[in-house]
């Protein structure tokens, strides 16, 4: 027997003892404790043959025997990591419940919480059992095929809620969870801003927010699940760029290396006169899909100023001559939100550690410029730097696509446009976390997204759908105004009295837009046809307003983060904390059914889904290092993606990095091991190059 069936089995055993411990008590406020480890010594029961049937096939999906790693491991190792912490609350539990100083309400919530996520998680296995069945044999994706994604939503909402609330972040390292958890709070402290229409009492309280949700995981988890649920794709817009106001982009100023060159650039929406390999010369045209001409911006990023760099050559030979290698980055974000600027900290670093130029892509973003705006765009700034590469410091004579999440997979459909169309082909390819295929299809990984704090399901549909779907087509996630909502007036909250329901979305808006402060709103009915972040405001006010709401927020979050890594968190909290739920701005009413979500059929285009693309195509492909996460919902993609290039014979590195999130490139600045990680991708990118260099010298 292992040490996991071990714990196992000592799980089952604290329930069994803490059942007996109850049986003969007649207290009926302890029903709901009876009850839950009742609930949890059924559900570990019934995890054990599901986890043991995934146990013997899951190494047939890893990519080789020296990199074990699947949707399917994934899964597996979640469920050992939450069976730990079952026992250690269950063992905390058990040598406490005869103290005087027994919390019973903080206990009570976390063995109801450590019950719902398992059973929730029997069904997850449940369906991946049943997703290896629909299969072939090695392969994680199951198809492009609606009806079997719509496995995933088939899971209630409001089984989701502990997910998000007391085990938010379960899955990850214990240093890694306070920042985790910081990111919740702020998104639904933002979110009450963000759907006041960033009244000034939203504003005031925002330090209020703050703690409610830090001090009251309940409250917390309600929020988030119901945004994940039932907000635009312009939500998480709006709330991503939080990271392109002045106060967080001055915080790589800070943090990260100084670099003698960081300079945004306007590429001109002119024509390219290009010289192809073959030397034909080839005019290339600026992008004007969806949203017409208009000049592209890129960031320039480097340690040194080099000779011609910016056109800066003095006489004297001060600066030291341009770099052979170059580097073109693209971002992620979802291809709906985010920047050069959002992701400069680490650039920066890397640009210090490698010595060599970065040039970001500010590709537009969906919904407004939807695919193949962005691709073109790289596409056109690739390019534009190769015939200017003196401009930016370098020869280009090594040159590498480098990207994380939807910017890893643009990175990969440029490299596979430029060799349908004939152009010089990049050196090499530095992928991070990217989804490899734009379908609705299902891969173990994928029900990671029920989970995962930062990439949850709801927003990755969004995503998809904004960035895949023509204008024409494409409807965001913003239902109908179907939740019942509850009023409460200024009054009432200050008295911790509720008001009545509100039945009806109609009888809703009108107490709204005659009370506004009055009557706290869930998720208002936005005009489908705004597909502006800005919700109707020019930039400059929406920048304005969320400055100024950031301002106000990150002073609560720097204090709720301390509060999080000096450990006084709601496990501190007295059988008190009762009373948040009842005078909470917004009380949120959870669906128990699963929501039904429209999902369009997506173009099957390899300039849109690079694992699509045709083997005399992909054959071409440059050496190719791709870097991912065990917890992550595209860890199935990138697997799968290496394989195809292993199976042709092309020469692919993968690295799967444990203990860190989808998107932990963004916490470098924050997180030790995300930085750890960070460094990491800078050692695998200098390899490309090295690896290139010596190929050169032979």
């Amino acid at each position: 027997m292992d040490d996991i069936e071990v714990s196992y089995i000592e799980l089952k055993n604290l329930c069994e003892e803490n059942l007996k411990f109850f049986q003969n008590d007649e207290k009926k406020s302890y029903a709901i404790l009876s009850k839950s480890f009742n609930q949890l010594f059924n559900k570990v029961g019934c995890l054990i043959p599901l986890i043991e049937s995934l146990r013997i096939s899951c190494h047939l999906y890893d990519f080789d025997p020296s990199t074990p790693g699947n949707g399917y491991r994934s899964f597996i190792a979640a469920v050992d990591i939450f069976i730990a912490h079952c026992i250690k609350i269950c063992s905390q539990f058990t040598a406490n419940r005869d103290s005087f100083f027994f919390r019973k309400t903080f206990y009570t919530k976390e063995i109801e919480a450590c019950s719902q996520v398992m059973d929730t998680l029997v069904l997850c296995l449940e369906n991946l059992c049943q997703l290896i069945g629909w299969s072939k044999p090695g392969i994680l994706f199951a198809g492009n095929d609606s009806t079997a994604f719509e496995m995933m939503m088939k899971i209630e909402p409001s089984k989701l809620l502990p997910f998000y609330g007391r085990c938010l972040a379960f899955q990850f390292g214990e240093s890694l969870q306070p920042a985790l958890k910081t990111i919740a709070i702020m998104m639904a402290s933002f979110s009450e801003v963000y759907y006041y229409e960033n009244s000034m009492l939203a504003k005031a309280n925002a330090a209020w927010n703050c703690s409610k949700y830090m001090l009251n995981p309940e409250l917390r988890a309600r929020r988030i699940v119901n945004l994940i649920q039932y907000s635009s794709v312009e939500f998480y817009q709006a709330f991503l760029f939080l990271g392109e106001t002045e106060i967080l982009k001055s915080l790589p100023n800070l943090v990260s290396p100084t670099v003698a060159v960081n300079r945004m650039i306007s590429i001109p929406s002119k024509p390219i006169v290009y010289l192809k390999p073959n030397g034909q010369q080839y005019e290339l045209k600026p992008p004007e899909s969806h949203v017409g001409l208009a000049p592209l911006n890129v960031r320039l990023i480097s340690k040194t100023k080099r000779r011609g760099m910016l056109d800066e050559s003095p006489k004297n030979n001060v600066f030291p001559e341009a770099s052979e290698n170059l580097i073109i980055h693209c971002h992620g974000g979802g291809f709906v939100s985010q920047s050069s600027s959002s992701h400069e900290s680490y650039l920066r670093d890397w640009a210090v550690r490698l010595n060599i130029p970065i040039l970001s892509v500010d590709y537009s973003l969906a919904p407004r410029a939807p695919y193949p705006r962005a691709r073109e765009e790289v596409l056109f700034a690739y390019i534009w730097a190769l015939n200017n590469a003196a401009y930016l410091g370098s020869t280009a004579k090594h040159v590498i696509l480098a990207g994380d999440s939807a910017g890893g997979t643009l990175s990969a459909c440029v490299a596979l446009k430029c060799i349908d169309m004939g152009f010089r082909i990049p050196d090499g390819l530095f992928l991070a976390y990217f989804p490899s295929l734009i379908a609705w299809s299902p891969t173990p990984a994928r029900f990671l997204s029920l989970i995962d704090p930062l990439l949850p399901l709801g927003f990755m549909i969004n995503c998809l759908k904004a960035y895949a779907c023509p204008p024409e087509n494409y409807q965001d996630n913003t239902y109908e105004y179907k939740l019942k909502r509850i009023k409460k007036s200024k009054s009432s909250i200050a008295n911790g009295n509720l008001v009545k329901e509100v039945e009806s979305s109609e009888e809703a808006l009108e107490l709204i837009s005659t009370n506004g402060d009055g009557y706290l709103p869930e998720i208002p009915i936005k005009d489908n046809s705004d597909t502006n972040v800005e919700k109707n405001c020019d930039s400059k006010q929406f920048s304005s307003m969320i400055s100024e709401t950031t301002e106000n927020i990150s002073s609560a979050i720097s204090d709720t983060f301390t509060t999080l890594t000096t450990g006084n968190t709601e496990d501190d909290i007295s059988d008190g904390d009762d009373a948040l739920d009842e005078v909470d701005a917004l009380d949120e009413v959870i669906e128990e059914t699963a929501l039904l979500i429209d999902l369009p059929k997506l173009p099957e285009d390899p300039f849109l889904s690079p694992y699509l693309a045709n083997d005399d195509i992909f054959i071409k492909l440059p050496t190719v290092q791709i870097i991912t996460v065990h917890m992550d919902p595209c860890l199935d993609d990138c697997i799968m993606f290496a394989k195809r290039l292993k199976n042709l014979g092309k020469k692919v590195k993968l690295d799967i990095l444990k203990g860190l999130p989808h998107g932990f490139l963004n916490l470098a600045v924050t997180c030790k091991e995300a930085h750890e990680g960070s460094v990491f991708c800078a050692q695998r990118i200098s390899d490309i190059f090295e690896e290139l260099q010596n190929s050169t010298n032979h």
